[in-house]
């Protein structure tokens, strides 16, 4: 059980940094699958459902709420080393991932449309940022974040936070979350939380129904899009990784902590 809290624990953090798919990572560590069926099916042995999602569930909770300042702060000051760790376990786990491929036409094409679709997307403008003026716009666009948010989380090889990047809501979410136990803060943003909290509902409902029919019915081609998500997150996550120029010194420990991140994601594959 405590493998699956640490479990939990990664794909909250991952589901923070720009560039990186939880839904991926729950892939990589075989919960993925689980948790879908859980939810869809919980009463059918709700017990252990329960059990599964809350634990899983903890892990992601906790590591989303004490780890976005973390996060954001390991982001702004030594970006190039964070991103690398996390290359190193989408890498792993997409290598791992694409064993279960049946790699024929009609897969091979549901694998590059998708990967081309994201990574066309990954090229607009993420250093813009949405400013709070205190109008319903702002309801909007955290009813769309929560929403994306959720649908992010679900859907495998989509990274949350590099569309909350291009809408830039990304600072705006983090900073919502980072200060959710700031009654002050919470209680002056009452309307915008609420806002991001139904957007997450509704997407939760919608999403996981889908998904969950979609790995019953087409499970195959469900896969071709995944991997062709996670590899477009791959070249998204280089992108942003290099846009600066590093030293030697950095790049050398850049490299460990990818290979690091590999090493996790075969330990996370048994």
């Amino acid at each position: 059980m405590m493998l699956l809290f640490f479990k939990g624990l990664l794909i909250g953090i991952g589901k923070i940094i720009p560039g990186v798919s939880g839904a991926m990572l729950a892939i990589n560590f075989k919960v993925y699958e689980k948790a879908i069926e859980a939810v869809t099916n919980f009463f059918s042995d709700w017990k252990n459902n329960f059990k599964f999602l809350l634990i899983l569930g903890l892990g992601i909770l906790l590591s989303i709420i004490f780890g976005s300042k973390v996060v954001l702060y390991l982001f702004s000051n030594y970006k190039f080393l964070t991103l690398m760790f996390f290359i190193g376990l989408i890498i792993g786990g997409t290598y791992n991932f694409g064993h279960n491929i049946k790699f024929n036409k009609k897969n091979i094409v549901g694998i590059i449309i998708p990967f081309l679709i994201l990574l066309s997307i990954s090229l607009f403008n993420i250093n813009n940022s949405y400013k709070i003026n205190n109008i319903f716009l702002d309801n909007m666009m955290f009813f769309i974040a929560g929403f994306i948010e959720i649908f992010s989380s679900i859907v495998p090889g989509i990274s949350g936070t590099s569309l909350l990047m291009i809408l830039g809501m990304y600072t705006n979410v983090l900073k919502l979350i980072s200060n959710i136990f700031d009654y002050n803060y919470v209680n002056d943003n009452l309307l915008l939380y609420f806002s991001y909290g139904v957007g997450m509902f509704i997407s939760f409902i919608i999403t996981t129904y889908i998904i969950n029919y979609l790995l019953k019915n087409l499970k195959d081609i469900t896969y071709a899009v995944i991997l062709g998500l996670s590899m477009a997150s791959i070249f998204f996550l280089l992108l942003i990784t290099f846009q600066n120029s590093y030293s030697i010194i950095e790049f050398i420990i850049g490299i460990m902590l990818l290979v690091f991140g590999l090493l996790i994601s075969c330990i996370m594959d048994k």
